[in-house]
């Protein structure tokens, strides 16, 4: 029995943290005050756009609860199942897919970037750094092109750091998984592989004339 619950452990977290990561926090909190973030600001449901609609106070509320949805699979995997980074990173990850793909919104939710840093607090902080500081200067100039930067270089900074393999490829899965939901966009941005290009990298579309900008902040 013991070693059943043992197999089972890994996929069942995996599963609990996607479903948990899935929570559409923001716009749970923006409904208690009355505001459906999907047709508010930008229409992205995510801390970023519920502090542009509702207020910063509300926006770092939601950025805090995103963090803590990618921070404790990984803490519960290293320090509770003793798994390795691998399997630590996955199940952070997990809550990433789960908080831009919400099953419980359709598909429509946020950037993942706070749900990101909480993961990066629990695996390796060291390396939030680096992303906090690009997404500090993003947000401060409003260009999502710095957090693209960011997120798109940290593989090449762990490697320089000398970080292991295994990391390495997750930071890559974790930054093609960023890349992808940044691409996507919100729900009626233009298809079209120059659209999907260019909010990869910009964050934004021609006809929005900004980007969420505001997500690009690290309480996003």
């Amino acid at each position: 029995m013991a070693d059943l619950l043992g197999f089972l452990s890994w996929p069942l977290l995996l599963v609990s943290a996607y479903l948990i990561g899935a929570i559409p926090t923001a716009q749970l909190l923006a409904r208690i005050k009355g505001v459906d973030l999907r047709v508010e600001g930008s229409g992205n449901v995510g801390a970023g756009n519920l502090t542009r609609v509702v207020g910063p106070a509300w926006g770092i509320a939601a950025a805090i609860l995103d963090g803590l949805k990618g921070l404790w699979p990984v803490l519960f995997a290293r320090f509770i199942l003793d798994m390795g980074l691998g399997a630590s990173g996955a199940a952070g990850l997990a809550a990433v897919v789960g908080h831009c793909w919400s099953i419980y919104m359709r598909g429509r939710s946020g950037r993942g970037l706070a749900t990101s840093a909480g993961l990066m607090v629990g695996l390796d902080p060291i390396l939030l750094v680096w992303v906090t500081g690009w997404s500090l200067a993003g947000w401060r100039i409003g260009s999502g092109f710095a957090g693209f930067l960011g997120w798109g270089l940290l593989p090449l900074v762990a490697l320089a750091m000398g970080r292991s393999g295994t990391e390495i490829l997750f930071l890559v899965a974790l930054t093609v998984t960023l890349m992808a939901r940044r691409a996507q966009g919100n729900a009626d941005a233009p298809s079209g592989a120059g659209n999907y290009l260019r909010r990869a990298i910009y964050d934004s579309d021609p006809s929005d004339g900004y980007g969420d900008t505001a997500d690009e902040a690290p309480t996003s």
